[in-house]
């Protein structure tokens, strides 16, 4: 794991871009940590972090947090303050807790436990729920952050998780978006939450099909959000809200997965160059290509190409 030297109380949440920022900016980064995150379409972070002891708040993000323990001293005990919650128990692996979105939380820690944490950001849950995600996103994990609970579904989920983040196969990519969309199921699952999808369909399909043709046939080239109104025959106030409802994503950073799946694809099974790859695939240079890659995926072209070429 990697070590953090900078420690200190934890400072308001407009000082960290998310949770796995925080962590390793804050007080708790002093603990033996790593961090990983995804390379397919659901984003999302975990950690791996041997705490000791500690007594923190922390700030509230857009992110719901689930914490697992996995290896507890045997005589340590650890308190929480979630909302209106406040609890004092005995420490256990195994016995999970969940931080809903934008919610603060302060936790005192008198032992060492080792946890696996997984951080799970807002527009992430709407992709995965579409029209039935709940506007309150906090309000649906809420029962999670009671009372510790065990569920070995989850746990054995959630250890296959942070295995899968450091696979280099495409496959790993797509079996990480599956067993998230599984772990949040089960959350919502056992917290009870009764999703009520809007029947009503946003965006029809035919329409996204236009979309998604019009795209192919011009990556291209500068794609603007009129143009992709344009195509479903719509205005683009219409359309960027009714996209954004229909796929839990705005029309901007779906075109920009679109670009970079493109741009994978040529990078793994093409001798094109890099500056080419970027060009056709509508990035308006090498820079901006090799930049929104590595935000993506956390690597290089010319990583991803050493990694993954066919």
């Amino acid at each position: 794991m990697q070590r953090n030297s900078r420690s200190g109380p934890p400072m308001s949440n407009s000082a960290w871009s998310d949770y796995s920022d925080f962590y390793q900016g804050s007080g708790y980064g002093k603990f033996p940590q790593e961090h990983r995150r995804p390379r397919g379409r659901l984003a999302f972070r975990m950690i791996l972090v041997e705490q000791g002891p500690h007594d923190f708040s922390d700030p509230a993000f857009d992110e719901t947090i689930l914490a697992l323990p996995l290896e507890v001293q045997n005589d340590c005990n650890w308190g929480w303050k979630i909302g209106e919650y406040r609890h004092r128990q005995k420490a256990e692996a195994g016995r999970m807790l969940v931080v809903p979105a934008e919610t603060e939380s302060r936790w005192e820690v008198d032992g060492s436990r080792k946890i696996l944490v997984l951080a799970v950001p807002n527009d992430t849950i709407r992709n995965v729920l579409g029209a039935a995600c709940p506007r309150q996103i906090g309000a649906a994990f809420w029962k999670l952050c009671e009372h510790t609970w065990a569920d070995p579904f989850i746990e054995v989920l959630m250890n296959r998780l942070w295995e899968t983040t450091a696979g280099h196969e495409v496959a790993h990519d797509h079996l990480a978006d599956g067993l998230l969309t599984s772990i949040l199921s089960q959350l919502l699952l056992r917290a009870g939450t009764d999703l009520q999808p809007n029947t009503a369909i946003a965006l029809p399909q035919w329409r996204l099909k236009r979309v998604k043709e019009f795209v192919d046939n011009n990556l291209g080239n500068e794609i603007g959000l009129e143009h992709l109104a344009d195509a479903a025959g719509l205005s683009r106030r219409h359309f960027a809200r009714s996209f954004y409802q229909e796929l839990g994503e705005t029309p901007h950073r779906w075109l920009m997965q679109e670009r970079l799946e493109k741009a994978k694809e040529l990078l793994t099974g093409t001798n094109a160059s890099i500056c080419e790859i970027a060009e056709n695939c509508g990035f308006s240079s090498q820079s901006h290509f090799t930049t929104a890659l590595k935000q993506s995926t956390g690597m290089t072209p010319h990583r991803w190409r050493q990694l993954f070429r066919r």
